[in-house]
């Protein structure tokens, strides 16, 4: 499947120790199929504080990996029963990220769909809360 156009929604959760704080936008971003996998694509806008940033999220059966590339940078793996450490890069500094997912579902096919996936986080090896992510992509045809 070639890219495409598509609407990309995301919605997440954030929850730290001031409680959770929700975020939600909707974007114009590159949806295609790699393989058995499928790719999305957006750029970060102001609303989610990574202006600059080009998001890529890619959606095997059982895992999903995030990667950003530009004024903040990283590499985020979920795996079911795997936790994963990473650098993530911005302009104020580095540190480390660790996730440890325990909800992942995936459910994409060439015409969209969504991802979900909660998850414990960790920085600099501090547990800070639970996150939650959905992304939900639709292709503009």
């Amino acid at each position: 499947m070639e890219a495409v156009k598509a609407l990309v929604t995301i919605s997440g959760m954030q929850a730290g120790e001031n409680g959770p704080e929700d975020i939600r936008f909707a974007t114009e971003g590159r949806y295609s199929k790699k393989g058995q996998a499928y790719k999305i694509e957006y750029d970060e806008s102001a609303l989610t504080g990574l202006e600059g940033t080009h998001t890529t999220i890619l959606a095997g059966t059982k895992s999903v990996a995030l990667k950003r590339v530009g004024k903040v940078e990283s590499y985020l793996s979920f795996m079911p029963g795997k936790k994963q450490m990473s650098y993530y890069n911005t302009e104020f500094g580095s540190f480390v990220v660790g996730i440890d997912p325990y909800e992942i579902d995936i459910a994409l096919t060439d015409f969209g769909g969504k991802i979900h996936v909660a998850y414990n986080i960790e920085i600099d090896h501090a547990p800070t809360g639970r996150n939650m992510l959905d992304v939900t992509v639709k292709p503009i045809y």
